[in-house]
């Protein structure tokens, strides 16, 4: 999976692409309470690949851990049909989900 960070004001986005590997999940954890610690952030996942239903549930679930501890303050924007069927299912009730970058700034 790759990362590039935009800075918006007091916002961070994180454009994720490629595909996301269960097996970094807990470092990718990691990385994210020690940078991004108490900041609002934006992952936007239009350009992540499909990763098989476990993959991006486990991501899912990192993103919503990290904002019910109040350790990130987090918006998912472009999902695409796949992972939104799948969010649907996730029980991720921290989470909210923009159709774009733009609307997922705007909810701050």
């Amino acid at each position: 999976m790759e990362l590039k960070l935009v800075l918006d004001g007091d916002i961070t986005i994180i454009s994720l692409s490629g595909r996301i590997e269960i097996e970094k999940t807990q470092s990718f954890k990691k990385a994210c309470m020690t940078t991004l610690a108490d900041k609002k952030v934006v992952f936007c996942m239009k350009n992540l690949n499909f990763v098989g239903s476990s993959g991006i549930q486990s991501f899912f679930g990192l993103l919503n851990e990290l904002n019910v501890e109040k350790q990130l303050n987090v918006k998912i924007a472009g999902l695409n049909p796949d992972f939104q069927r799948l969010f649907a299912f996730s029980q991720c009730p921290a989470l909210e989900v923009h159709e774009s970058i733009e609307g997922a700034l705007q909810s701050f």
